[in-house]
């Protein structure tokens, strides 16, 4: 090897453009004045070749959950648990006997009306197991926040309060 051989070597260019749809366990990004640190990334298969992904974001002091999916555009939600008994209290019998969520929800004195209603398939990426889970997804006209019911099998039940938010506001988006 001559002296300027390193010169002509294939160099690989690093990648410094992340985008939230590269984020993987342990990048760290910058959302609204705060640096958080993806814990945990999760996938969904809604059928007809429509997917989505979830990361888990967590600041410190704060735990949130940042949604992805494609259509046409990036639509980008963040979401915080809820105990759904706190939306109402008879919602979980109410789908058990029925197999279906209302079509109109009042939490925080707002009418959250249904959008849609999905079935999918969703895993911790990295995990080989799919586990089967069933979406209510809501909307308040006005506010547009968000709500959302999800069905785990027959007994578990979730909930989270969201809104829409805009790519451009992730940024900083690197691995650790």
């Amino acid at each position: 090897m001559g002296i300027f051989d390193f010169l002509k070597s294939d160099k690989t260019e690093a990648n410094i453009d992340f985008t939230v749809n590269d984020m993987k366990v342990g990048f760290m990004v910058e959302y609204f004045i705060k640096t958080w640190e993806v814990k945990k990334v999760y996938v969904y298969d809604w059928g007809n070749n429509f997917h989505s992904k979830e990361y888990l974001l967590d600041s410190g002091d704060e735990t949130i959950y940042l949604n992805i999916e494609e259509d046409d555009k990036l639509i980008c939600s963040i979401w915080n648990k809820l105990d759904i008994f706190e939306i109402d209290s008879g919602l979980v019998n109410s789908i058990k006997s029925t197999d279906e969520a209302p079509n109109k929800l009042v939490f925080e004195n707002k009418t959250f009306i249904r959008k849609e209603s999905s079935q999918g398939l969703y895993k911790e990426q990295g995990e080989s197991e799919d586990s089967e889970l069933v979406n209510w997804m809501y909307e308040n006209p006005e506010t547009k926040e968000l709500l959302s019911i999800d069905r785990f099998g027959e007994e578990e039940f979730g909930a989270a309060k969201g809104k829409y938010v805009k790519e451009f506001e992730f940024s900083n988006i690197l691995p650790r």
